[in-house]
């Protein structure tokens, strides 16, 4: 497995693992965009304006993060490759370039709490989820080098 910056060529990859990984991780997430508006979004939104960094072997992307000043704004892995450190190695490379970040998560998936939490998260912030798209309940965490 190698990590390296994203680039335009990605973005279907992309789009495809964040579109695959949430239905695995949260089935009960309400989907708000099609997988067109997902694709859009990558493209013209995140790989312009954030770190976004890919891990991929010879045949396959197996996730990726994305990131920006303080913000992590995605981390996202293929679920054939979950529970397999490819998350923690990118989180990894975005703590690398950071003091502090932070990030949103919904309340419920309580695996991706477990994974920040084991990365020294902590909870700072809970909603009622009436600011985001899927209007669930969501946590802000946080992070800071000790």
């Amino acid at each position: 497995m190698r990590i390296r910056p994203a680039d335009q060529t990605d973005v279907d990859g992309i789009a495809q693992i964040h579109r695959t990984a949430r239905a695995a991780a949260m089935p009960w997430l309400p989907v708000v965009h099609s997988a067109t508006e997902d694709i859009a979004y990558f493209r013209d939104r995140v790989l312009p304006s954030e770190t976004v960094l890919v891990a991929e072997t010879e045949d396959a992307m197996l996730g990726f993060v994305a990131f920006v000043g303080n913000w992590l704004n995605h981390l996202y892995i293929a679920p054939s490759s979950f529970r397999r450190g490819i998350g923690s190695q990118l989180l990894g490379m975005a703590q690398a370039k950071s003091d502090e970040l932070q990030l949103w998560t919904f309340q419920g998936n309580a695996t991706a709490r477990a994974f920040y939490a084991k990365h020294g998260f902590r909870d700072v912030e809970f909603t009622d989820g009436q600011n985001n798209e899927e209007q669930t309940p969501d946590v802000r965490l946080i992070w800071r080098r000790d």
